[in-house]
């Protein structure tokens, strides 16, 4: 079970990332607010929602999530139990308070703001906090 939810999660991850780049996109090049650019923005959201869980189960059945004794002075441990999930749980509070504010606003002007500024700011934390293959003894794939 472990292993195909780390897979789900982790490919997933492509999907969510699509979409958010789509939805910032749309909001600095589109000039009406039409049902495309409000459907791509749900769904951003929700793929991010839907990882949001997936990484709720995983993070209490990885063997990479470990409190044991100085859990924060091993890389790994610290990374998992602590960092992903916290720039994780904050880009998707950040792109929800943006998809809301969006909702409630009248113009097209007024509706891609927040989706400019919360989006992209989610964006940010969210490609700072994912283990890529690259960053040292984290463990990440590409898929």
């Amino acid at each position: 079970m472990y292993e195909a939810l780390k897979s789900a999660h982790s490919g997933l991850r492509w999907v969510a990332l699509a979409l958010i780049l789509w939805a910032i996109f749309n909001a600095f090049t589109s000039k009406e607010f039409n049902k495309r650019e409000k459907l791509v923005n749900l769904f951003s959201m929700v793929s991010l929602h839907t990882q949001l869980i997936l990484g709720f189960v995983l993070y209490f059945i990885s063997p990479k999530v470990n409190f044991s004794e100085g859990w924060m002075k091993i890389p790994l441990f610290r990374f998992y139990g602590l960092e992903h999930l916290a720039g994780m749980l904050i880009a998707v509070v950040l792109i929800t308070i943006g998809y809301s504010k969006c909702k409630q606003a009248n113009t097209a002007v007024e509706k891609f703001k927040p989706i400019k500024i919360f989006y992209l700011i989610g964006l940010i934390i969210i490609l700072a906090s994912i283990p890529w293959p690259f960053r040292a003894n984290l463990g990440g794939a590409w898929f």
